[in-house]
Parts: C-alpha cells; structure tokens; sequence
C-alpha cells in the first residue's frame, strides 16, 4: 500500500512539490552513503552516491534556461559542483564532500519548500525555474 500512496502523491503534486520531493531523495541518499561510508560500508556508499547523482542530474535536465534566466545558470553551476563533490566523495573517500553537498542541498529544499507553499501565478511565462516540464 505505501507504494500506491507514493505513486498517488507523485502523480498529484504540483511541479514545485515534485522538485521539493527530488531535492528530499537527493538528501536522503547523501544521508545513507555519509553513514554507509561511516560504518565502511564502500559498496552501499557508491550506490548512495550514484543514485544521489541520479537525482542531481535530473535536476539540471529539467533547468528551464528561457524562464529561469539568470537563477537557472546559477542552479546549473550548484548541481555541476554537487555532482562534481559527490564523485569526489565517492572516488576518495573524502567524507566531507558529502557533507558540504548536504550544505548545499538543505538550503535550496527548504527554498523549494517556500516556492511550493506559495507557487507563482497561472500564466504562460511563470514556469517554475527546475521543476518537471
């Protein structure tokens, strides 16, 4: 049943809240590969990591460049830096690079939060800057 209520809750949200949502497994999964990699855990850390990456990249795919303008290209540069610190974490065991990525990703989720509580008015050219198209 938990999955059903997943696949109604997905298939309800406003764009804002599917974005707010992939920010949550972004975070969820830095979470799991910091412990993974706490407990030496290799092989669930690279899976933590790629499905994190996963998520990151699905992101910037769904950037929107001719709405977003400037905020785009500025979330563009934070996902590349991300991706970039997450292989770095993945790659060297350089646990710390998780944890600045979760210093990214909270901040821009609770942003994402506030976005979805009050979502911009119904017109052609108020699409949401990184959100499913």
């Amino acid at each position: 049943m938990g999955a059903r209520y997943r696949e109604m809750e997905i298939r309800t949200a406003t764009p804002e809240m599917l974005v707010v949502k992939m920010y949550e497994g972004a975070i969820r999964f830095c979470h799991v590969a910091r412990d993974a990699h706490g407990e030496g855990r290799l092989g669930d850390r690279g899976n933590a990591v790629s499905r994190a990456l996963a998520i990151i990249g699905e992101l910037q795919q769904c950037l929107n460049f001719d709405a977003g303008g400037e905020i785009s290209t500025n979330l563009e540069l934070l996902y590349i830096y991300i991706s970039e610190r997450l292989l770095d974490a993945n790659m060297t065991g350089n646990a710390a690079a998780i944890e600045e990525v979760l210093k990214v990703l909270e901040p821009l989720r609770e942003a994402w939060v506030e976005i979805a509580r009050n979502p911009p008015s119904e017109s052609a050219d108020s699409q949401p800057t990184a959100g499913p198209a």
